[in-house]
């Protein structure tokens, strides 16, 4: 007889990000406040709300930016390069000097690598609008107002301290610095192959002396990059990227993970140590510790609640990686345009005994609660060739997968099915 309780104790409790969301899914928002609410999370709903409620919104990110990340705070020498590494990968950014008003004489200086969540924003949305509209001439507003509105910035404040004015400065590192790309593989022989590739951001850009200083309201992106961008665009959520904007870890972890998790082969999990992540995310190996924590406290109470369709474990000692799907529950397709998944073929047939005996096994190895929460509309359709179990929601089908591999299977033998049945989403 199969223990289905004694396996169900293996799998890893989901972070509290997404325990909010299966609650409001599945019984209302009152439970999920609640739940937020006693876990001493009571912001932790906003952010499940402001995803769950609202159809997604393509951003795009460059691969190697989700995969390599910016310096989270201002290094001590921040006019040296920033030099991150990622399997075959590896990326260089190097500050370059440009012309600015010095003591009311124009200078050559240094202004030094882009650090923070400011410039993550910044590179997010010039990509968004790169990719949206395929062209390299991005507009960024008709004022600065008006582009960090757009940005999703609700107060905006002048002064040397204030967001506008810090936001310019991120905007004209980024600006400045040349970007290299290398990469390296060894062929059967065992010879290396390289190739490297040079690239500026941006190679003309022009603004406007106002008020509050100078804005560059056009940039015109180079061809190269642009292409590259064109061939290597992640996609994401606006809406996410929007809760996550504060925090340059947690934006960090949320583009690292959609654009590793789709990559992963479905059942063979990808696993690393926190060394190795470390080294994605720009930390040496220094202070492991704190490091792990404000990973594992990104991902619990930001990203979980954001891509909640993300399946990752943080352990202690261990990373593991799961299949999931994109943020966007679409995939990126050549030339950077968006396109729907397939739809499933049509059902031929309903077996209502096989139903029957199907989920009154899950019935049994899940308990009544969870059973109703996540299985009360679904349905067990029979299609050429096999059978398919259809909920009507993306977020309940990736759930199902991968918390109930157990009771599916005792399902499946119930039903005496030749397996267990394809997870598809059909909307009522």
């Amino acid at each position: 007889m199969m223990r289905v309780g004694m396996d169900r104790q293996h799998v890893p409790r989901p972070p509290i990000g997404q325990q909010v969301h299966a609650a409001l899914v599945t019984q209302g928002h009152q439970a999920a406040i609640d739940l937020a609410v006693g876990a001493g999370q009571p912001d932790l709903f906003e952010r499940v709300r402001a995803v769950a409620h609202e159809e997604p919104a393509p951003s795009f990110l460059h691969s190697a930016l989700c995969a390599m990340s910016l310096p989270v705070r201002r290094p001590v020498d921040d006019q040296q390069p920033i030099i991150r590494q990622d399997g075959q990968y590896t990326l260089v950014i190097t500050p370059k000097a440009t012309v600015q008003m010095v003591d009311g004489q124009q200078a050559l200086q240094v202004l030094g690598v882009p650090y923070g969540s400011l410039p993550r924003l910044v590179l997010i949305h010039i990509m968004t609008e790169a990719v949206r509209s395929k062209s390299r001439h991005v507009m960024l507003g008709h004022s600065f107002t008006d582009w960090m509105r757009r940005m999703g910035f609700k107060t905006i404040s002048y002064g040397p301290r204030g967001s506008a004015t810090l936001i310019r400065q991120q905007l004209d590192r980024l600006l400045a610095c040349e970007w290299m790309i290398r990469w390296d593989k060894e062929d059967a022989q065992g010879n290396t192959e390289f190739a490297v590739r040079e690239i500026k951001l941006a190679n003309e850009y022009t603004g406007t002396d106002g008020k509050g200083g100078a804005f560059r309201r056009e940039i015109f992106l180079t061809e190269g990059f642009f292409e590259h961008l064109r061939k290597h665009a992640v996609p994401l959520n606006e809406h996410a990227i929007r809760q996550l904007r504060d925090s340059a870890t947690a934006l960090d972890l949320y583009t690292w993970l959609a654009y590793r998790l789709p990559r992963i082969t479905p059942g063979r999990p990808a696993t690393l140590n926190w060394q190795q992540l470390a080294v994605h995310f720009g930390n040496e190996g220094t202070h492991i510790r704190k490091f792990r924590q404000t990973v594992r406290d990104a991902w619990e109470r930001h990203v979980s609640a954001v891509y909640p369709e993300a399946r990752a474990d943080f352990d202690t000692t261990i990373i593991r990686l799961h299949a999931s799907p994109a943020p966007l529950q679409r995939k990126l397709v050549p030339g950077a345009h968006l396109a729907m998944v397939p739809p499933s073929p049509p059902a031929v047939f309903v077996e209502p005994d096989a139903g029957t005996r199907f989920f009154a096994a899950l019935s049994v190895a899940l308990g009544p609660v969870d059973f109703r929460a996540w299985f009360r509309d679904a349905k067990l359709e029979a299609v050429e060739p096999g059978w398919q179990l259809v909920v009507p929601t993306a977020f309940k089908a990736d759930w199902i997968r991968g918390r109930y591999p157990v009771a599916l299977e005792a399902g499946r033998v119930a039903a005496g099915l030749d397996q267990v049945p394809e997870i598809v989403v059909r909307r009522a």
